[in-house]
């Protein structure tokens, strides 16, 4: 993996600009931290006020794990091209298929009923998928292999970990890949950029022209990275400033993301 804040890294985020690629962005953990309470999760300011900037240069997109209501209303004011939520399942165009709703919900009782007896296990109905969440479990480990045994048993369900918690989504709903690449058909032919910091980015990071990680690992596949999630403003900043230039506005990503407000 390369920084992409190397000087390789900008070059090739010039070349981007100038093509006005997509780009699109994972919420927690890459635009927010990760925080203990899922509620209390927020964008920070210069991250926000450099998205908006972004928002208006190119077409921007977050594609995320939570209910597309959620991270849309911790988005708000902000001109995205597309918010699509539930793993790529609720997509920001189109029309949904809510007769999969119903299986969620069942999925969600069961589980409630079959962990009830593991304290800290936090059951999540997200509409169109179910994180159970085990980061305030001490044995983190057990309540993992545990979550993983007993969401197996669900029929038509896709089963993945994340970052403390188990995802489950219909099987035949849309990844994010998927939601991405429809993004794409939309948006019209052109590169790709993704931002993301979990294993359920891994299949996005294989397919777009550029794929960005939050930390450093050598088990991803994706070929360039920044250390932490707080370096993600020092990369929307310079995709602003690249675009800037190319729009004969000269190298000024605060003084522009300062004049467009928020």
């Amino acid at each position: 993996m390369k920084p992409i804040l190397s000087p390789d890294g900008l070059g090739l985020l010039d070349r981007l600009a100038a093509q006005h690629a997509l780009l699109a962005f994972d919420f927690d953990g890459t635009l927010a931290p990760i925080v203990p309470d899922r509620q209390a999760a927020r964008v920070p300011a210069g991250i926000r006020r450099m998205l908006r900037a972004l928002s208006l240069l190119y077409p921007c997109a977050v594609v995320s794990g939570r209910a597309r209501a959620d991270v849309a209303a911790r988005l708000d004011r902000i001109p995205l091209f597309a918010v699509v939520g539930n793993h790529g399942a609720e997509a920001g165009f189109g029309r949904i298929d809510r007769t999969r709703r119903g299986r969620v919900l069942s999925w969600a009782r069961t589980l409630k009923k079959d962990l009830s007896l593991v304290p800290g296990i936090d059951v999540e109905d997200k509409g169109f998928s179910v994180a159970v969440h085990y980061r305030h479990v001490p044995a983190r480990a057990a309540a993992r292999a545990l979550v993983m045994t007993v969401a197996s048993m669900l029929e038509g369900a896709r089963v993945f970990p994340g970052h403390a918690v188990v995802n489950l989504v219909p099987s035949e709903s849309p990844d994010k890949k998927a939601a991405l690449q429809e993004l794409l058909r939309r948006a019209g032919r052109r590169p790709v950029l993704y931002v993301g910091d979990d294993r359920t980015d891994e299949d996005v990071f294989g397919w777009v022209d550029v794929g960005v990680r939050v930390g450093r690992t050598a088990r991803s596949v994706a070929r360039w990275y920044v250390n932490a999630q707080q370096a993600t403003e020092a990369l929307l900043r310079a995709l602003v400033a690249a675009r800037t230039r190319h729009d004969g506005l000269g190298d000024c990503a605060d003084r522009f993301a300062l004049a467009v407000g928020d």
